[in-house]
């Protein structure tokens, strides 16, 4: 056997043993060339906290603002903001319900307040209809120019 040829089936091994030695590990573990995906596969919490901007009218009623009275069309984006903005604290959040609130008074009559706000839901129970959050935390509240 040729020193070519045997150096040639000691590579091959080696990288056969380096592609099966992930297996010898804690199968939780998360890492190349095997993934667990423990972001889709592991426990989460049947309970998810989403910040968002809301309007409430003269009549009580709560409505959530579209993407664009904070950021864009973009969803995400308006969330990234809102999550960025409650991060920040209440400066943040209270130059962001002003915008808000300005954006809103531009296309709608009557009395208003905006509020900046992190709903927490059941997410198993939301979809069984339960809609309403299990608790609200405040972070800015304004009233809507006129």
């Amino acid at each position: 056997m040729t020193f070519e040829r045997l150096w040639s089936y000691g590579l091959g091994a080696a990288l056969i043993v380096a592609l099966l030695l992930p297996l010898a590990g804690d199968p939780r573990a998360d890492s190349f060339p095997f993934s667990t995906y423990p972001m889709f596969s592991g426990r989460q919490s049947p309970e998810a906290t989403i910040p968002h901007a809301v309007v409430i009218d003269a009549d009580g009623e709560r409505s959530a603002l579209p993407p664009v009275a904070v950021a864009n069309d973009e969803v995400i984006q308006a969330f990234e903001t809102l999550r960025q903005a409650v991060r920040q604290g209440p400066d943040a959040t209270a130059r962001l319900c002003a915008r808000a609130a300005d954006w809103y008074a531009g296309g709608h009559e009557g009395q208003a307040r905006v509020e900046i706000v992190s709903d927490t839901f059941n997410a198993v129970a939301y979809f069984d209809g339960e809609k309403q959050p299990v608790s609200t935390e405040v972070h800015a509240s304004c009233e809507v120019p006129r």
